[in-house]
């Protein structure tokens, strides 16, 4: 029985047995964080597509019942590719000069009065509702627990 408790047998296979949840865990909230800042470089991609097409084609207009013009909404979800483009959802805004603020796109598009000779600014905003798979990643990135990812993009559209 002294030779059991004197003897190191089996001491490398305890401590790897204790170290191994560990490093899956680190692991795991590794690939999360990962995960995170790949949805976000690709949301910037989208808002920055939205834009671009909304900068080309400020008359888009807005059928009954949506919100978005579909030909922006296609545009950015086309640059989704990695994420879930269902769950992707747009918003599309132009800056009002005399009220200084920006206003929901029109359904008719933007109106013709807004700075005639001059630009006007487009906004298109990305979101999408990320999840994280540990713990850890979604505490260190969402204390809140509000995981929704969003991207905003500004261009100028000429008229």
């Amino acid at each position: 029985m002294r030779k059991l408790i004197v003897t190191d047998d089996g001491v490398g296979v305890v401590e790897f047995a204790l170290i191994v949840p560990l490093l899956i865990l680190l692991t795991v909230a590794f690939l999360d964080v990962a995960r995170a800042m790949n949805a976000v470089v690709v949301l910037g991609s989208a808002s920055e597509e939205g834009a671009h097409y909304a900068a080309l084609d400020p008359s888009a207009t807005i059928p009954p019942g949506q919100v978005v013009p579909p030909a922006i909404a296609s545009a950015a979800r086309a640059r989704t590719a990695p994420l879930n483009s269902s769950a992707i959802s747009v918003t599309a805004e132009y800056y009002d000069a005399p009220s200084a603020t920006f206003r929901p796109w029109p359904s008719a598009g933007i109106p013709a009065s807004s700075p005639a000779p001059a630009g006007v600014m487009v906004r298109i905003s990305v979101s999408y509702p990320w999840t994280a798979v540990s713990a850890i990643a979604g505490n260190l990135l969402s204390p809140s627990g509000s995981n929704v990812l969003t991207s905003t993009s500004l261009m100028e559209a000429r008229r």
